[in-house]
C-alpha cells in the first residue's frame, strides 16, 4: 500500500485471515485494525468472504460500509440461476431485493430486478387499429395504448397468428413492433407469418421489428425482463408481443413470484404506452378447457378463441370477454386463418352454445305465405 498507492484493494479472503486469527475475538481486531489502517489511503477495498459453514462472518457486516451477497441455486433442468443482493450500503439509496445476473466471458452481467414505480408517466388515450376491421368491431374500435390484451385459447385456434397480425400492423403504419417467441423458433415463425401473407423479413431489414426466440430453459425472469426494457427504451418497440405465458411461467419455479413480477412488468409497459400482447394457451381442444395459470385479471382485455363443430367441420370463433378501458361487442364470430391471414366473419347469430364446443344450430320461422 506504501509503495504502489493503489486506488482498489482486493482481499481473497477473509477466511484465510479467519484462520490466522485462532478465535473470533481476535479476528474481529485484526478487521478494526486492518480497517483503520485504509481510512487515511483513499482507497476503495473489497473484501471477499464465503458464506458457507456455521460461521457465515456476520460480525464483519458491522464493520465495513457495504455487503453485497451473491447466490447460487440449482434448478431441475436448465442452467443454475445466479442471484445478487444488496444487503447494506451506508449513505446509498439501493435497490432491495434479489436482482439475478449471469457470469461471462469479462465479468458479471447483472439485470436488475423491475421496480414500475421508477418509471411512471403519463401517456394519454389512444386507440390503434389491429390491421382487421372485423377484429376492430369486435375491440370497439382497435386496442388501446398502455394496455395489455390476452389471447387465450386451445393450441391451433390462431392465437400467435392474430397477435402477429396485430405487430406487423403497427410496423407497417412506421411503429416499431417486438415479438418474444417462448415456444417456436425464429424460422418457424418467419414461415408461418410468410403463409398467412404477411412476411416478416422485409420489416426485420427495415428496423421496425425485432425477433427474440427466448429459451426458457436457459433464461432467468430477470434477463427476460431485460430484454423487453431494452426493446421498450432502446428500440422505441410501441408493441410487444409475449408468446407465450405458458413458456414464461416454465422459466419460473414459483408460479407466485412470476405473477408479481408480470405485474410490474405490465405496469412497465403500460407507463410507456405500448400495446401489450400476451398469449395463453389453454389445456384441451373441445369442451371444458383450463389454464394451468389464471392471467385474466392482470390483463385489460381478454380475447377468447375457441374450437367448435358445425356441419361436420372443425371451426374457429373468436369474441372479447373484457375491455376494462371502453365497450366491446360481445357477439362470437367466426375466424378463418388463410394464405392471406386471420379472417373474421360475421356474428354467428344461427347458432348458441359455440363456447362449449358443439352448438346448436337455432331454427329459423319460416316466413307467412299470405305475407
Amino acid at each position: 500500500m506504501e509503495t504502489h498507492r493503489p486506488q482498489r484493494l482486493v482481499l481473497d479472503s477473509l477466511a484465510e485471515l479467519r484462520l490466522l486469527s485462532g478465535s473470533p475475538l481476535r479476528y474481529r481486531r485484526h478487521v478494526l485494525a486492518f480497517k483503520q489502517a485504509l481510512a487515511g489511503q483513499h482507497c476503495t477495498t473489497l473484501v471477499l468472504d464465503h458464506s458457507g459453514g456455521n460461521d457465515p462472518g456476520l460480525t464483519v457486516h458491522t464493520i465495513v460500509h457495504g455487503v453485497i451477497n451473491l447466490s447460487s441455486t440449482g434448478v431441475e433442468f436448465g442452467g443454475d440461476r445466479h442471484r445478487v443482493r444488496i444487503m447494506k450500503y451506508r449513505g446509498r439509496r439501493i435497490a432491495g431485493g434479489y436482482h439475478d445476473y449471469r457470469i461471462e466471458t469479462g465479468g458479471l452481467r447483472v439485470f436488475p430486478r423491475l421496480i414500475a414505480a421508477d418509471h411512471r408517466s403519463d401517456t394519454g388515450h389512444q386507440t390503434v387499429t389491429t390491421g382487421l376491421q372485423s377484429l376492430d368491431a369486435l375491440l370497439g374500435g382497435g386496442v388501446d395504448r398502455g394496455t395489455s390484451t390476452l389471447l387465450v385459447g386451445a393450441a391451433g385456434t390462431g392465437k400467435s397468428s392474430l397477435a402477429t397480425r396485430i405487430a406487423v400492423s403497427a410496423a407497417q403504419r412506421g411503429e416499431h413492433a417486438a415479438i418474444f417467441a417462448f415456444d417456436e423458433s425464429l424460422r418457424a415463425l418467419t414461415t408461418r407469418a410468410a403463409g398467412m401473407g404477411t412476411p416478416l423479413e422485409p420489416l426485420i431489414e427495415a428496423g421496425l421489428m425485432h425477433l427474440q426466440a427466448v429459451d426458457p430453459a436457459e433464461f432467468t425472469s430477470g434477463e427476460f425482463t431485460q430484454l423487453i426494457l431494452d426493446a421498450v427504451e432502446r428500440k422505441g418497440s410501441r408493441v410487444v408481443v409475449i408468446d407465450s405465458l405458458n413458456g414464461y411461467l416454465n422459466a419460473m419455479p414459483e408460479e407466485h413470484y412470476m405473477l408479481l413480477q408480470l405485474h410490474e412488468l405490465l405496469a412497465f409497459l403500460a407507463s410507456k404506452g405500448v400495446v401489450t400482447l400476451l398469449v395463453s394457451a389453454q389445456l384441451g381442444l373441445i369442451g371444458s378447457m383450463t389454464s394451468s395459470v389464471d392471467v385474466s385479471y392482470l390483463a385489460d382485455s381478454v380475447v377468447l378463441l375457441r374450437y367448435f363443430e358445425a356441419d361436420g367441420e372443425v371451426r374457429q370463433a373468436v369474441s372479447v370477454l373484457k375491455k376494462r378501458t371502453g365497450d366491446h361487442e360481445r357477439t362470437i364470430r367466426p375466424l378463418r386463418l388463410t394464405p392471406g391471414g386471420p379472417q373474421i366473419g360475421e356474428p354467428l347469430r344461427n347458432f348458441r352454445g359455440v363456447l362449449t364446443g358443439v352448438p346448436q344450430e337455432r331454427m329459423q320461422a319460416k316466413p307467412d305465405a299470405a305475407a
